[in-house]
């Protein structure tokens, strides 16, 4: 077996940090300057099953047997506090009204982007199932 050079394996790794850097997850912006994608997005403090844990099932959507998903896209602030929700998708009976009251309830760790604190839009689903 051939052993690598010292050369060849400065070569290799300086070869792997361009690549790195050509091909790594770049950012992207809207035109307000809102992060869509930053090195770390936010997430919701909890998870997913804390957002889930906070909705009541509106008593008109309960009664019809309405089921689905409410698409909701808002801005989470610097602080990770939820800004500007709309619903994109709506369901009715109650359920987009409820999605946005849990929302706002809602605390979010901030998306970072080169280790600074960013607005990042983002768009969340959220499901009433029976």
């Amino acid at each position: 077996m051939k052993y690598i050079t010292k050369k060849a394996a400065y070569f290799i790794i300086i070869i792997y940090i361009c690549l790195g850097q050509v091909y790594g997850q770049q950012s992207v912006r809207d035109q307000e300057g809102n992060y869509l994608v930053c090195e770390k997005m936010p997430e919701i403090k909890g998870g997913l099953k804390a957002l889930q844990k906070k909705i009541r099932y509106p008593l008109q959507a309960k009664s019809l047997g309405v089921q689905g998903v409410v698409y909701v896209q808002f801005i989470v602030n610097e602080e990770g506090k939820v800004e500007k929700p709309v619903v994109i998708r709506k369901l009715g009976a109650g359920c987009d009204e409820e999605a946005l009251r849990v929302l706002k309830k809602v605390k979010f760790t901030p998306g970072y982007d080169k280790g600074k604190a960013v607005k990042v839009r983002f768009t969340l689903p959220v499901r009433f199932m029976l």
